[in-house]
């Protein structure tokens, strides 16, 4: 019973973030193209800017837009990138009301590590630990975008 339970508050906090996301994205291709472009022109658009991953279909592209699906974290990071998307938006499990800062960060962090292999969210947790200790970052200052530039410049330089 109580599994059941767990795996329905699961598939409702699921629900609710690909709602969030669709939301985020749907406002965000407002805000870039003054409309939002058919799923098909989504698809081509993101293909076009997603170098070194693989492309997607216009029905992905159409459950992104209509909240059926979330994209994985590297297309994640091709969209935030090029639509300006605030993850913390749609990343968070909190109200945004409620949330300080800090608590977007690490909600994004938390959802982010979660969707990722062990040896990755290791290696991720590994790097974030040695920039804040030998850059001198504090915790409470990283932020997504910054954190992801750091870790892309030191896995680029090595």
């Amino acid at each position: 019973m109580a599994s059941v339970n767990k795996q329905q508050a699961q598939n409702i906090h699921l629900d609710d973030a690909k709602a969030r996301f669709s939301k985020a994205l749907n406002f965000a291709l407002l805000n870039k193209f003054g409309r939002v472009p058919t799923a098909n022109s989504l698809a081509n658009q993101f293909n076009f800017r997603a170098e070194g991953i693989a492309g997607v279909t216009r029905e992905t592209a159409r459950k992104w837009l209509t909240g059926q699906a979330i994209p994985e974290v590297a297309k994640l990071i091709v969209l935030v990138d090029w639509l300006e998307l605030d993850a913390n938006t749609f990343m968070s499990t909190r109200p945004t009301d409620a949330l300080t800062d800090d608590d977007v960060v690490m909600d994004t962090i938390r959802e982010l590590l979660k969707h990722m292999d062990d040896k990755t969210r290791s290696t991720i947790l590994i790097t974030a630990w040695a920039l804040r200790e030998t850059q001198g970052l504090q915790a409470h200052k990283l932020d997504l975008p910054t954190l992801r530039r750091a870790l892309m410049l030191n896995i680029g330089s090595h």
